[in-house]
């Protein structure tokens, strides 16, 4: 058992460097009815399977009986996935990438500031764009249409955010035209001072196919989606809210005034593990071990806070479940979003190198204390779609029967060259917050599918949205739809090409560039440094809604040793873990 005991009224150390997984423990997490219709890149290469494998069998007919999804956050489309694809290889017609046309944003002395791969040393390309860019609904207004209404809107922090809050004009049309001047704006409210041109240039940067290995080379060996977007064309819980429930109850932000509250007194809403839950099929929620909670669990608290025991395991159990073939019918995975996040959201916080003086007067030696490294999510994907390529069984799940949807909630503000379209909203309530109709969707969401029955080089232009999952698992078991939003939405389906499987072990190795020792780890000898390491925003928001509904009024944790005592206090034993193991007799 795991001790909880303080020392001096401060958390053990030993127990604090388990649970977050810092030091020599490293970051990562090591490695129904059914549905369906009547080259690597650089640094992927493994061993070959050995000759003797068995082939799996083959379903009745192409498709897939167990869908896994793995949500990232906040990376737009071009950011990741835009250069998967070089023009040689294909056009924009065949595939609509950042590198398939010549696109920008002006700067403010009006100079063009193209769309670009990010440059630097390693470390500090992979943990751009820094800092984090404005996410909420206001931000992407400006980034959309180039609107700042009112015009002091402009100052944040000297004049605060008025309505309309950047809302175009009736008819205006989205020109994806205001990432640069946006970023400037929320340089300037959370930097307190204006960015050089080298500073705000990074809002139009981008991965290159050899800096994600893993992603690459998925998209690229299986269906990449150039159509996906988001729901709403804000941030995280609206986002995420939509993805199961199809609506956000009418919220385009993640807390107001400072307060997640919001979120628990909802309506309560159905999502489609209710419909699932309702029909008698399987489904869980898998999230991080570090963080004792499941974020999918908290913002839809209403209706799932029964099944959190039942339905809710940690990623330990993710693992085994797959190697056994006991995955459900429907899988979700939360990336880990606090400790040594691998979530891949771009940085929050400053880099308080050097000396740090907190608030009780005790001074502590900080490093790295806000890194963000996508080379972290790499190898989480890597990690499940290893799980799930090597899964073998011959009764139960396994790589054959089991589809792999990889998404991220939102584009986070990073730029994206496409518009969103127009959008039905999930009923007839009218305007949300902030006057927000709901009639268009967000930005493009970096989105692949992996299956057996799915061709290598596939790109897919249908459009898709948040609702697509919903739609594909209510076609699949025959459940109603839950709104007017995922009534009409496209399935995955349109992944499946290929009348007979593909053996994985003909599948892609691909091998994440992260290795420990990584920016992100943290010797032993610094644990009261980084117990004042900055939270990014969805930690933040993870322990603002555990705050709200179990300390309410208390302040939400802003550092890792904040975010651990109040998981230790308010966290443990409220999910599942892992599966109990029967007692043997003797």
């Amino acid at each position: 058992m795991e001790s909880t005991a303080r020392e001096d009224g401060r958390t053990s150390r030993r127990d604090f460097l388990r649970r977050t997984g810092i030091g020599a423990a490293s970051l990562a997490v090591a490695g129904g009815a059914g549905f369906g219709i009547g080259a690597v890149t650089s640094g992927s290469a493994r061993p070959e399977a050995p000759a003797e494998f068995t082939p799996l069998p083959e379903r009745a007919e192409p498709g897939f009986d167990h869908v896994v999804v793995l949500m990232f956050e906040n990376r737009s489309f071009d950011n990741v996935l835009g250069r998967v694809y070089s023009p040689a290889e294909k056009t924009q017609a065949e595939f609509d990438g950042v590198a398939q046309g010549d696109y920008a944003n002006a700067a403010p002395d009006g100079t063009r500031i193209p769309a670009h791969v990010y440059s630097g040393t390693t470390d500090h390309i992979m943990q751009q764009p820094q800092p984090d860019p404005g996410e909420t609904y206001p931000h992407v207004n400006t980034q959309l249409y180039d609107v700042v209404d009112p015009a002091t809107n402009d100052d944040l922090r000297a004049h605060g955010l008025r309505a309309p809050y950047n809302a175009p004009p009736a008819g205006a049309t989205a020109t994806n035209e205001g990432f640069v001047r946006d970023y400037i704006i929320n340089f300037r409210a959370s930097m307190r001072r204006e960015p050089t041109p080298a500073e705000y240039r990074v809002a139009m940067g981008g991965f290159s196919p050899d800096m994600l290995p893993v992603f690459s080379a998925l998209a690229r060996q299986f269906a990449v989606y150039d159509r996906w977007f988001a729901a709403v064309p804000s941030q995280t819980y609206c986002n995420r809210s939509f993805f199961h429930a199809s609506t956000s109850h009418g919220f385009v932000v993640n807390h107001t005034d400072g307060s997640y509250a919001k979120w628990l007194n909802a309506p309560a809403s159905a999502t489609i593990f209710n419909r699932l839950e309702d029909a008698g099929i399987s489904w869980r929620v898998y999230y991080d071990p570090t963080q004792l909670v499941s974020l999918t669990g908290l913002i839809h608290a209403p209706v799932l806070e029964k099944y959190w025991k039942t339905n809710f395991r940690d990623m330990t159990q993710f693992y085994a479940d797959a190697a056994a073939g006991d995955l459900p019918a429907y899988a979700f995975i939360e990336p880990r979003m606090i400790f040594n996040h691998n979530d891949m959201h771009p940085p929050w916080g400053e880099l308080r190198d050097g000396t740090l003086t907190l608030d009780d007067g005790t001074t502590v030696q900080i490093d790295n204390s806000a890194y963000s490294d996508v080379r972290a999510g790499d190898k989480l994907l890597q990690d499940v779609y290893d799980a799930i390529r090597t899964s073998a069984s011959t009764t139960g799940s396994n790589a054959v029967n089991t589809a792999l949807v990889v998404t991220f909630d939102e584009h986070g503000g990073i730029y994206d060259h496409v518009a969103p379209p127009k959008a039905t909203p999930p009923d007839d309530s009218g305007a949300g917050e902030m006057g927000f109709t709901f009639d268009r969707l967000g930005l493009r969401a970096p989105s692949i599918v992996v299956s057996a029955y799915t061709a290598a080089g596939a790109v897919i232009h249908d459009e898709m949205h948040h609702g697509s999952v919903i739609a594909t698992l209510c076609r699949q078991h025959g459940l109603k739809p839950l709104t007017a939003r995922d009534d009409g939405a496209r399935t995955i389906d349109n992944a499946v090409g290929l009348a007979h499987p593909r053996q994985p072990y003909t599948w892609p190795q691909p091998v994440a560039l992260w290795q420990p020792p990584n920016p992100e780890a943290v010797a032993e000898d610094t644990t009261d440094a980084h117990r004042a390491r900055p939270l990014t925003s969805p930690a933040r928001g993870l322990l603002g809604l555990l705050m709200a509904k179990y300390a309410p009024g208390e302040p939400v944790p802003t550092t890792y040793g904040e975010a651990y005592d109040a998981l230790q206090q308010h966290g443990r034993g409220l999910f599942g873990t892992t599966d109990e193991k029967p007692a043997t007799g003797g």
